[in-house]
């Protein structure tokens, strides 16, 4: 597969992953049909359908990380990748926790966003601003953000064991054990650093197949992948073994990967390279415009559901606009905000 190509199949990957995100966080049964939203057709759609197929979108978002990290990986350059995650994990990480407890801390003392952020009004303390910005108590979506930038910092410890297939090999038996216990590994959650490190045994160990250009054959693999994960899926809805849905968040978005492409996709748009941003401040508007509808129109499931339905696509829009106006009016927020993408 040429670079090029490449590069847009993971900015597709990680757009459309994106827009996964924002359908998990899009419900908005309760809030239009309040108490009557318990076994309705809409709050089942939003709160049980859905979630099994926005579920693979945090997984893929951490495999094609571990895998850039790892594409050609060699000790010597671990300065250099440190350094540049620093500036695209550890900067904005710090800055959005700063940012949403302040606005927690802002709205909470402003009558109409009280009932907005659905919280009552918050004492500063130094115990819960430190609590905020390293353990993202008020911006929960980044508890992904959290696991990466340890797994960042772990590389040398991971690529001693992930640089031979015996001992890759070995690791991943160790974690889906942990899964399997429902063990934590330190501050780590096993699953995280299964998917994470799994990828980057794929970019160490299976480059070539990895970006090998597409083929009938290589999108039948994909397919049988999928296939499989959708399987171990059943097995766990059915029994509840945790291990099994590890496996199947692997092997589904690894199938997709495989199974599409790369000549199918489209022009990369403008908005579909903001996707950091967009996943960081999503939640905002998404909430926002769920509780403005759903006051201007209790009770309506039309457009509750009308609403979830298009809220990818109006949160993107908004967000490229905070985009826009950041580039133009307040560029240095915007480089760490994102990170320097």
């Amino acid at each position: 597969m040429e670079e090029s190509r490449f590069r847009k199949k993971v900015t597709w990957f990680n757009f459309i992953s994106c827009l996964l995100v924002i359908w998990h966080h899009a419900g908005n049964a309760e809030l239009f049909l309040g108490e009557a939203s318990a076994g309705h057709p809409l709050f089942v759609f939003e709160y049980v359908t859905m979630p099994k197929l926005s579920r693979f979108c945090v997984p893929s978002f951490i495999m094609l990380t571990g895998y850039l990290f790892y594409r050609g990986f060699e000790m010597g350059q671990l300065r250099e990748k440190w350094a540049r995650r620093v500036k695209s994990l550890l900067i904005p990480y710090l800055f959005w926790n700063t940012v949403y407890y302040a606005g927690y801390v802002t709205a909470s003392r402003i009558g109409a966003l009280r009932s907005v952020i659905n919280r009552p009004e918050l004492t500063v303390t130094l115990s819960g601003f430190l609590e905020a910005v390293l353990h993202f108590s008020f911006n929960p979506v980044f508890w992904f953000m959290y696991q990466l930038i340890l797994l960042v910092a772990l590389a040398p410890l991971l690529y001693l064991i992930l640089k031979r297939v015996w001992t890759g090999a070995a690791f991943f038996g160790f974690l889906l054990l942990l899964v399997y216990q429902g063990r934590q590994l330190l501050w780590l959650n096993p699953d995280a650093v299964f998917y994470y490190s799994a990828a980057a045994f794929a970019a160490l160990h299976g480059r070539r197949i990895a970006e090998a250009p597409w083929n009938r054959r290589r999108a039948g693999v994909g397919i049988l992948l999928i296939a499989l994960g959708i399987v171990l899926g059943h097995v766990y809805y059915a029994g509840g073994q945790v291990a099994a849905i590890v496996l199947c968040q692997l092997l589904v978005p690894a199938g997709a990967w495989a199974a599409v492409p790369e000549g199918f996709l489209g022009q990369v748009r403008p908005f579909m390279t903001c996707t950091f941003f967009i996943y960081a401040f999503h939640f905002v508007p998404v909430r926002l415009i769920n509780k403005l509808c759903a006051a201007a129109f209790p009770g309506n499931v039309w457009a509750a559901g009308v609403l979830f339905g298009i809220m990818p696509g109006v949160a993107v829009a908004v967000c490229y606009q905070a985009v826009r106006f950041l580039r133009k009016f307040a560029p240095r927020v915007w480089s760490v905000a994102n990170g320097g993408r």
